[in-house]
């Protein structure tokens, strides 16, 4: 490393890159893997309206949006562009985010109720129960790990009604052929890990966030972490690599 090389302040990047692209900017940020793969991201794309959602996502979230109602928790809300949606259609939904920058964006957009913290810190201040929770954008692999699957998952049955559905995306991740992934896989099958489990943080201009891990899966994978914490799949469209998800009650 050059002597001159300054290593990245840590902070809320993702929510940074945000706010500068509601204020007109492109927010262009990076995923950063753990091994070194990037991804540019333009955060301009977490602002389109619903008529043009399909031009850069694979036409999962109208269809999610069809299958909810009433009070609905969204989880990794973003922008609030799913949030504000429902609003638009009648419903109540509740904006969950971990980056303040990210809630401050839902707000200034005007969803109605917002929640700064964890899925588990939300649900220990007791809330009433909700019809739903989605988690679109392929936010089922906040699902992090098989092995901490199980406790969101029983968070989630904590905040829902008993007869509360899940509705999400995922992304399949043996459906590529690109070296670089399939290297990863078996990396991570080496350290005994699952292999669509990433090991990511968002970079922007100066900030870098704190790592996380995000798990891709399957639906036969998805299938078998939902059994094992009392859901069932109930519904799930064909991967291409993404896919949408039903989760209902076991």
């Amino acid at each position: 490393m050059p002597d001159s090389a300054v290593e990245p302040r840590l902070g809320d990047a993702f929510g940074a890159a945000l706010l500068d692209a509601f204020a007109g900017g492109r927010g262009t940020h990076v995923t950063e893997r753990d091994d070194g793969f990037v991804d540019v991201m333009d955060a301009t794309m977490y602002f389109l309206e619903p008529d043009l959602w399909s031009d850069a996502w694979p036409g999962h979230d109208e269809a999610a949006l069809d299958l909810v109602h009433g009070r609905i928790l969204d989880v990794g809300a973003g922008a609030g562009r799913h949030s504000l949606a429902l609003q638009t259609r009648g419903h109540e939904p509740v904006a969950l985010d971990v980056s303040p920058g990210a809630v401050e964006v839902c707000r200034r957009r005007g969803v109605r109720h917002t929640f700064l913290g964890s899925i588990e810190e939300f649900a220990d201040s007791d809330p009433p129960l909700f019809d739903a929770a989605v988690l679109m954008g392929n936010n089922l692999s906040l699902l992090g790990s098989p092995e901490r699957s199980g406790s969101m998952l029983g968070t989630l049955r904590r905040l829902l009604h008993p007869a509360g559905t899940i509705v999400g995306a995922c992304l399949d991740p043996y459906l590529t052929d690109d070296p670089v992934h399939l290297a990863y896989h078996q990396q991570n099958r080496e350290r005994g890990r699952s292999p669509g489990q990433l090991t990511l943080r968002v970079r922007y201009r100066g900030l870098a966030g704190d790592w996380f891990d995000w798990l891709l899966m399957s639906p036969d994978e998805l299938a078998v972490i939902a059994d094992r914490a009392g859901w069932r799949l109930d519904d799930v469209t064909d991967p291409d690599p993404s896919y949408l998800a039903v989760l209902r009650p076991a």
